[in-house]
């Protein structure tokens, strides 16, 4: 994990939509969850190389507190309670140099869609899928993990079909 290149990511994304109203700690962690998840597919890399674990709210990057708090001490962002929500600003633009094009376009979009179309709680459910779940507490979480779905039997059309199509092949 670049450790620096994801302060950075933090920093990006408190200055991006840290003051907006209902952008707390979940909106952060889902939009870096996100963004490092889709990178992960389209790329076999993340752009932040963090390491996720499972916490009550969904994924969790493990290093999100102490980024936080280098970030803090270093004035780069401000940090408080607001009705029981973390809350963060920063009145200062963060250095992207590290970031590749796509990297920047996967953070912008995660943060706009996260900011603008959720609740802290609906972006939560979104992340408390299967591969969320598997997890135990505090357990890891790869980020090929969002892939994972659950078995389902076939219904309605694809059930007569798979019907259909087993007594052509002579399946009991």
């Amino acid at each position: 994990m670049d450790f620096e290149k994801f302060k950075s990511a933090i920093h990006y994304i408190v200055w991006k939509a840290g003051s907006h109203k209902g952008f707390g700690a979940t909106k952060l962690n889902k939009a870096l969850w996100f963004a490092d998840a889709r990178a992960y597919v389209l790329k076999g890399h993340s752009i932040t190389g963090a390491t996720y674990i499972r916490e009550k709210w969904g994924p969790v990057p493990r290093a999100a507190m102490p980024a936080r708090d280098e970030l803090q001490k270093a004035g780069l962002i401000e940090i408080w309670i607001d009705n029981g929500q973390t809350r963060f600003r920063t009145k200062t633009r963060p250095d992207m140099s590290s970031f590749a094009d796509y990297e920047m376009q996967a953070l912008d979009f995660w943060i706009k869609e996260i900011d603008e179309q959720h609740t802290a709680q609906s972006i939560s459910d979104k992340t408390h899928d299967y591969g969320w779940e598997i997890a135990k507490m505090g357990e890891e979480i790869p980020l090929y993990a969002f892939l994972a779905e659950r078995v389902r039997h076939p219904q309605g059309e694809e059930l007569e079909w798979a019907q259909k199509e087993a007594e052509r092949l002579g399946l009991p």
